[in-house]
Parts: C-alpha cells; sequence; structure tokens
C-alpha cells in the first residue's frame, strides 16, 4: 500500500514537473523574444480583449436596463425640470451617478478581497484596514441595492398612478377588469428583486474590466505598431513611384527632345556662322556628360 501510494505521488509529480517544463521553455522563449512566444502573446491578448469586450457589453446592457429602471422615480426626488448639461435632465444624472457608485463599490470589494489589482494601494494596506475597506463598501453596496429595490417599487406606483390618471381624463370609460390577485404583484415584485440584484452583477464588472486594460495594452501596442509599418510601407512604395517615375520622365524629355534638337543640327550645317554658338544640343550633350 505504501508503494502504491509512493508510485502515485511520484506520477504525480513527474506530471507537475512536465507542466512546470512547459511553462519554462515559454518564459525562455518570451525573454529570447522569438516570433513564436511574440505570436503567442499577442493571441492571448486578443482572445482575452475579445472576452473581455462582450463581459463588458453584457455588463454595459445591464447598465442600461438599471438606468432605466431608476430614472422615473428619481426624477421624483430631484426634480425633472433641472437640464445639466445637453438634453440630460437632472434626475438621468442622478441616476447615472448612483450606477457608477455601485460600479466603484463593486470595485473596491473586489480589490479588497484580492481578486483584482488595479489599485496596488489597497494591495499594499494592512489586513485590519482592508477588512473594513471591504465590510465598509460591501455596506455601502446593499444599501445602494436596497435604495434601487425602492426605487423600482416607486417606479411601479408612480406608472400605475399615471395610467389611473389617464383613465379618469378619458372621456370613453375603461372597461377592462384590473385583476387584483396575487399575479397582478408579479410585475411589482420582479421589478425589485431586478433592482436589488443588478447593484451585485454590475460589482464583478471590475474583473473583466481589469483583463480589458491589461489586454488592451498589448493589443493596442499591436495595432500601433501594424499601422507604423503600414505607413513605412506607403512611403516606401511612394518612394519608388517618385524614383522609376522621374526616371521615366527623363526618359519621355529624352524622346520628345530629339527632333527638335536634330532640326537645330541640320540648320546649324546649312547656315554656317563666324561666332560659336551655344545651342540647346550642346548644353544636352553636356548635361549627359556630367
Amino acid at each position: 500500500k505504501t508503494m502504491s501510494r509512493v508510485d502515485k505521488k511520484l506520477d504525480g509529480l513527474q506530471s507537475s514537473a512536465a507542466t512546470i517544463d512547459a511553462q519554462m521553455a515559454k518564459y525562455r522563449d518570451i525573454n529570447a523574444q522569438t516570433d513564436k512566444a511574440a505570436h503567442a502573446l499577442g493571441v492571448s491578448a486578443f482572445t482575452q480583449l475579445i472576452v473581455s469586450l462582450v463581459v463588458m457589453v453584457v455588463a454595459v446592457g445591464g447598465a442600461f436596463v438599471n438606468f432605466h429602471l431608476i430614472a422615473l422615480p428619481m426624477s421624483e426626488m430631484v426634480g425633472s425640470g433641472g437640464v445639466l448639461a445637453g438634453n440630460f435632465k437632472t434626475s438621468e444624472i442622478a441616476a447615472l451617478v448612483i450606477i457608477l457608485v455601485e460600479a466603484s463599490m463593486g470595485l473596491f470589494v473586489m480589490e479588497t478581497l484580492g481578486i483584482t489589482h488595479l489599485f496596488p494601494p489597497i494591495a499594499n494596506l494592512e489586513d485590519r484596514m482592508r477588512r473594513r475597506l471591504l465590510w465598509t463598501s460591501a455596506t455601502l453596496l446593499v444599501i445602494l441595492a436596497i435604495v434601487e429595490a425602492a426605487l423600482a417599487l416607486m417606479r411601479d406606483v408612480l406608472i400605475a398612478d399615471k395610467q389611473a390618471l389617464i383613465q379618469s381624463l378619458a372621456t370613453v370609460p375603461h372597461t377592462a377588469v384590473l385583476n387584483e390577485g396575487w399575479l397582478s404583484g408579479l410585475p411589482t415584485a420582479g421589478q425589485m428583486l431586478l433592482g436589488f440584484i443588478l447593484p451585485f452583477a454590475l460589482a464583478f464588472v471590475a474583473i473583466p474590466l481589469e483583463s480589458l486594460i491589461h489586454s488592451l495594452r498589448t493589443v493596442g501596442g499591436i495595432v500601433v505598431l501594424a499601422f507604423i509599418r503600414f505607413v513605412a510601407f506607403v512611403l516606401r512604395l511612394l518612394g519608388h513611384f517618385a524614383r522609376h517615375g522621374s526616371r521615366v520622365l527623363l526618359s519621355l524629355y529624352d524622346i520628345a527632345i530629339v527632333l527638335p534638337l536634330l532640326v537645330e543640327k541640320a540648320g546649324r550645317r546649312m547656315i554656317p556662322t563666324s561666332r560659336p554658338v551655344i545651342s540647346a544640343i550642346d548644353v544636352e550633350e553636356a548635361r549627359r556628360a556630367s
């Protein structure tokens, strides 16, 4: 039995040693800056970037739903008449601030738990201080979730009051019969549950955000390098076109100037002169000689 246990442990040790050897081989390739290691790092960064972007898009969708869930009741709390920036109302900006505060509290919770490492000073805190920060952030997050659940309930009440007012002002009486049973409370309960859960869901945005930041740095460097290489290729191509184009223009000029030079040379032979005349053909021959 002892030998069988030793055999199992040795097998586990060999598998672990093989994994360590593979990781060390990758580390040596990275230090040697080989093309294979650079390609592997680039592919890994692109994969992390795509996955992080997908998760961030889902988180933005949740934040959008959360925003519309609390925007209407916030207009009753802070007023709907004020406009701060452009067409944004005060209530909309207040709802957006609440969502951002929830995301910040979730980020602090993840940092104090050691899941993310976006803020090194938080990781360097003492355990006692970090636990205090954890409990403070978690408490604020729970309070904000309860506030959102209350705002969701308030939103349902406001919508019901608005519908009742519209029905009371309508000329034709409303003939539909409302269901006063327990099913009528399901939408309200669902909105309250959604308003309570969404802040905790937004708290996990810190994980894909950290992956997005780290992968974006590598992918951004690759994209910038590819853009610089593309610009260098275009400039080199333009340089080749300019050089060979100038040669073609010189050849065309030589072809076009042949007939006038022949006419001038024939005229010089027919008309004798006593003084030397510097003609265009002499200039052209001097240019060719130089």
